[in-house]
């Protein structure tokens, strides 16, 4: 639409495009202001940056780099300007003379982020080599390589203020480093998906980050506690940019919104749509340092345009946005099997009382709603108690949901009056593992519950029991079948919530639609819907209740946003969505109790009887539809094999439970190994065991791995073993013991001892792991205590003599360094990448045996080879295509064998190589149009290596196509993106 003056606006007087630029369709990447604001820096894939003036025109067009460029950053004094990219280096421009100045080479990969430290003495670069480095600004001589993330890193940011520098992953986490020393100085685990940007505010202590799982977080940068959450967003929010007074937040996501907040009471003010989607997260968009202008990237990232606004926007009441703010708290209730848990949970929610059996699963109920204000507004406050299983089987799956507890009930088990402490200790270990470094976790109130039946009360308590139990803010007696201080429990966790330490949540009208939604559908008992069934439903509620219908894109990025806050799980196969998502981590447990009944006592159980559902599993909490539990299954065995706590012996069809094996291991046998190894750390024992043979299965050493209960046996291929222990050790450590047989080679048991200390560190808290040497005489097994060790290495020897059989005994055995050596680093990456083939392959193979497909794959009998070499790489990425080669015997017309398939196929590719549409295709892709479309699912067009694209369907040329005679974006990323609705890289993060 078009303003008085002629210029283009985007709504009604708030937004005015004044100018809008393209470079022959080059797509632009990050852009940046100069600190004058006289000039824009446009990077671009061609390796070309332009310096656009603010009234439009170009002044200067520059030749970095043969390859695309992704970043740019200017330095203090506006003389120079900083790029970098694909070329793995950065590029220091003279902005005057248009020459380089400085070329800092080193990075193995992308740099994606480049910036300039105090007085413009330094720059730092970030790359997807995982590397953050500092580099000398007058000579670009490299200062220092900080290995800052385990995979690639997506955005860097400077603040001047602390002197850190924050970084983003594709791990999830930020972390802050001190540049001078090389030191971390703070980290969290900040997002489910990878951080794609880092912002700090200009005029508070504040960090903004940009992910993959579809929302914007605002932190304390000082202690990196989290302060906000935004979501709604119609796509995966990619760029971020702060006015320069720090009062408007702008969000640039990847489905042609451009979002405008109040970035200290999170209100949304403006929302604006550019004319096409983001192909990637390339693009951004920048306030300009002093005037009222926003620059932004649209139509594909392809243009760069200029807006302008009111200054006085910020001050602006926005009633029409219907932006509403959460918190959302959560207590968890925490205790054995037995000791009254779930009959307290319902006593505070203000149930009547009732005996119940031990549940199984976590149970979520709501505890109290009620609206508060803050210094922002009002806010809509809920706190949920989270009812943790109280089987010690259930902690393998219960570590993913100990996270962001904000108050914890530490239930004692009355019936204990030996040591009721014991009871917790192993629940204490689990709230520390889910706390983030340096933060004080949640409060623990401990409680002993079911005091009518007597026993044990607080009296019985050691004395310095409180020394157990962290951030202690109380302790009583209850009983919720007398409702015996039920209130005053009540009144001590809501006095105990600091709601402003609990973040917040912004959503939109649509999205608090959805939410309310979704909540009443669980209410009535409903379990797992497809997406697409899901939508049509949706959009008969917004047309009954006034609210415009989203687009089936709109709606998918609503339900990441729902997945992200719990209430939903959208599961990887048949585009379904689970209602209730803990029934996963239900029947995961399930399973484990499965394999550790197993009669042979060897904790494996056959794939294809659990896929079948002819494993016994525990009739209680069973869901009734047998449709339905077979997909939930399915979905547990995806989550069992992406925690570790499962490895897939796909050459004889099993699963293998390593927690669950009960066959014992002969005591004499291992007494008599060398070796005498330990590690002490503060952990999980069937954890820590799962994650080490999980960790050394897929290090490629071994050719051979034989499990006993917490004891497992890895043999190398040239024969020799080496063997580890895993057992409880007083006040909740767990004791790791390694062992080898004779013939095993100095090198071999010092790189098997390393690999497993660093595998305990993984999983320990605060990832503090203790070595524990034990001296033992060769000749005749007796112990050497610690302390003649000590003393006799203080005189100077390295030996001592044995007291039974005078054998001399040397302990000049170095202990396990805590670092982890270049080799084991080489060693576990590589375990990564076959971890994540294997959880593809697996992913895939669980689809065949259950008859389910992630497209349908239509294609020119001309371009059957490239259709199948096509179909086997999605295989790889872990899609199972339906493509008629492979599924259709020979006379069987394809219509006739997918007939069976089309309810559950979610989408479908169209194929289109050199020799265009072939004739029998045209009839194919009608029908695909009218099935795929009629019911709302994505059809998408491909473009194969050497294909121009052909005369088509209306519908099908209006389409986002992938084309693979590009080379960026990624096609293969895109189609991958089109079948899922996920991006790739948010799937492998």
């Amino acid at each position: 639409m078009q303003g008085e003056d002629g210029t283009e606006t985007d709504g009604p007087g708030r937004f005015e495009r004044r100018w809008s630029l393209t470079f022959g369709g080059e797509v632009i990447t990050r852009v940046a202001w100069s600190p004058d604001g006289e000039v824009l820096a446009v990077p671009t894939q061609s390796g070309v940056v332009r310096l656009v003036g603010l009234d439009g025109q170009v002044t200067k067009e520059t030749k970095v780099s043969p390859k695309a460029l992704w970043t740019s950053a200017w330095s203090a004094d506006g003389r120079r300007l900083a790029v970098a990219g694909r070329d793995n280096t950065v590029h220091v421009l003279d902005v005057r003379s248009g020459t380089e100045a400085l070329t800092l080479s080193g990075h193995t990969d992308d740099v994606h982020a480049v910036g300039w430290g105090t007085d413009d003495a330094w720059l730092f670069s970030a790359s997807y080599d995982g590397t953050l480095r500092t580099w000398n600004a007058r000579t670009g001589q490299m200062q220092r390589t900080i290995a800052a993330h385990e995979g690639r890193i997506e955005d860097a940011y400077w603040s001047g203020d602390d002197g850190l520098v924050h970084t983003g992953g594709r791990d999830g986490r930020v972390r802050s480093w001190n540049p001078d020393s090389g030191a971390m100085a703070a980290e969290i685990t900040a997002h489910q998906g990878f951080v794609i940007r880092v912002l700090g505010s200009p005029t508070a202590a504040s960090l903004f980050t940009a992910a993959s799982d579809g929302t914007v977080r605002v932190w304390d940068r000082r202690d990196l506690r989290l302060l906000h959450t935004i979501q709604g967003f119609s796509g995966v929010p990619h760029d971020l940019s702060l006015s320069d007074d720090g009062k408007l937040l702008a969000v640039q996501d990847d489905a042609t919104n451009l979002w405008v907040y109040r970035a200290d009471t999170f209100e949304l003010l403006e929302l604006l749509t550019d004319v096409a989607d983001h192909h990637h997260w390339y693009g951004s968009s920048r306030f300009h340092p002093s005037l009222p202008y926003l620059a932004s990237t649209g139509e594909a990232d392809r243009a760069i345009g200029l807006r302008s606004y009111d200054s006085a926007l910020v001050e602006e009441l926005t009633t029409e946005s219907a932006s509403s703010r959460y918190a959302n708290c959560r207590v968890a209730v925490l205790g054995n099997t037995g000791v009254g848990k779930t009959a307290l949970s319902r006593a505070l929610c203000g149930k009547e009382f009732q005996a119940t059996e031990s549940t199984h699963g976590t149970q979520v109920s709501l505890m109290d709603r009620h609206i508060g204000l803050d210094q922002q507004g009002t806010v809509v406050r809920e706190v949920f108690l989270w009812d943790f299983a109280g089987q010690s089987v259930y902690r393998l799956m219960q570590q993913s949901e100990a996270t962001d507890i904000a108050i914890a009930l530490l239930v004692l088990d009355n019936r204990n009056a030996v040591d009721p402490l014991s009871e917790i200790r192993e629940w204490e270990t689990l709230l520390r593992l889910g706390t983030p470094p340096g933060a004080a976790g949640p409060k623990r109130v401990v409680v002993v519950a079911r005091t009518d039946r007597g026993s044990v009360g607080l009296q019985s308590l050691a004395d310095d029991w409180e020394r157990e139990v962290e951030s202690h803010v109380g302790t009583l007696e209850t009983s919720a079948r007398e409702g015996v201080n039920i209130g005053e429990l009540r009144e001590l966790i809501l006095g105990a919530i600091d709601w402003s330490e609990v973040p917040t949540l912004t959503s939109n009208s649509q999205f608090q639609q959805l939410r309310a939604f979704i909540l009443q559908q669980t209410s009535t008992g409903r379990i797992m819907e497809q997406t697409r069934t899901l939508f049509r439903e949706f959009c008969r509620a917004c047309t009954r209740n006034g609210v415009p219908e989203p687009a089936l894109t709109e709606f998918r990025a609503l339900l990441s946003n729902l997945d992200a806050e719990g209430l939903v799980h959208r599961l990887r196969f048949g585009d379904l969505v689970l209602l209730k998502p803990t029934l996963v981590g239900s029947y995961a447990s399930m399973l484990v109790i499965a394999a550790q009944r197993v009669p042979e006592g060897d904790g494996t159980l056959s794939e294809d009887e659990v896929l079948a559902g002819r494993v016994p599993l525990l009739d209680k909490d069973r869901v009734a539809d047998r449709r339905h539990e077979e997909d939930i299954v399915h979905a547990a065995v995806q989550e069992l094999l992406n925690s570790g706590a499962v490895v897939r012996d796909a050459a004889h069809g099993l699963l293998r439970f390593p927690s669950a094996v009960r066959r014992t291991h002969d005591e004499l046998a291992w007494e008599r190994l060398a070796g005498r190894t330990g590690f002490r750390a503060r952990a999980l024992a069937d954890h820590v065991h799962a994650s080490l043979i999980a960790g050394l299965e897929y290090s490629g050493l071994f050719d051979e791995c034989a499990l006993w209960s917490h004891v497992a046996r890895f043999r190398r291929a040239s024969g020799s073993a080496s063997w580890v222990r895993v057992r409880p050790n007083a006040g909740g450590m767990v004791q790791v013991d390694v062992r080898h047989d004779a013939a095993a080679t100095t090198t071999e048991r010092g790189l098997f001892e390393e690999l497993c200390r660093s595998q305990l560190s993984r999983v320990a808290v605060g990832g503090a792991v203790d070595s524990v040497q034990t001296v033992v005489c060769p000749s005749c097994t007796t112990g050497i205590g610690p302390e003649q060790v000590r003393r006799r290495r203080e005189r100077g020897f390295d030996w001592i003599t044995c007291g039974v059989c005078d054998t001399r005994i040397d302990f000049t055995q170095k202990p396990v360094s805590p670092e982890r050596t270049p080799e084991v680093r080489a060693i576990e990456t590589s375990a990564s990448r076959t971890r994540t083939q294997m959880l593809r392959s697996a992913d895939v193979a669980l689809k065949e045996k259950r008859r389910l497909y992630d497209v349908f794959v239509s294609y020119s009998h001309a371009d059957q080879d490239a259709a199948a070499r096509l179909s086997q790489r999605l295989r790889e990425h872990g899609i199972r295509p339906w493509l008629d080669l492979w599924e259709t015997s020979p006379g069987t017309p394809w219509i006739v064998a997918i007939q069976d398939q089309l309810e559950t196929m979610p989408c479908a590719a169209v194929l289109i190589g050199p020799s265009g549409v072939g004739p029998w295709q045209r009839d194919e892709v009608w029908y695909v149009l009218q099935e795929f479309l009629g019911r709302r699912c994505p059809v998408i067009p491909v473009l194969l290596a050497g294909a121009a694209q052909p005369e088509v369907p209306v519908l099908l040329r209006n389409m986002q196509w992938v084309d693979f005679n590009r080379e960026l974006p990624d096609p293969m990323h895109l189609l991958l993106w089109g079948i899922t609705g996920v991006h790739p890289d948010e799937r492998s993060a």
